[in-house]
């Protein structure tokens, strides 16, 4: 179970990570400077700018924001069960 939490979790990241490639390039291509040197902070600093960027270009949010904020949640909850049933194996030991 606990592999299949760590597996999950990586699985989430690189989906979130893909994401957040895709919200950057998006930010970049309005002509709007992004920093690659800092790539993972760049898209909490941009994602309300790709949110209005597609808003005003199509009317609807870009996929690529859904997809950020459901991968990033599902990143949490898999730490979250992993926390949990790392500590629930730590206790049947002792």
């Amino acid at each position: 179970m606990l592999l299949i939490f760590l597996i999950l979790l990586l699985c989430c990241s690189l989906v979130n990570f893909y994401f957040s490639i895709q919200i950057l390039r998006r930010v970049s291509a309005a002509e709007i400077k992004i920093s690659f040197f800092e790539i993972r902070w760049q898209v909490h600093k941009h994602i309300k700018r790709y949110r209005e960027l597609t808003r005003a270009e199509s009317g609807y949010t870009g996929f690529a924001w859904y997809g950020y904020w459901l991968s990033l949640a599902a990143m949490l909850i898999s730490v979250i069960w992993l926390c949990v049933l790392l500590g629930a194996s730590s206790n049947l030991h002792f």
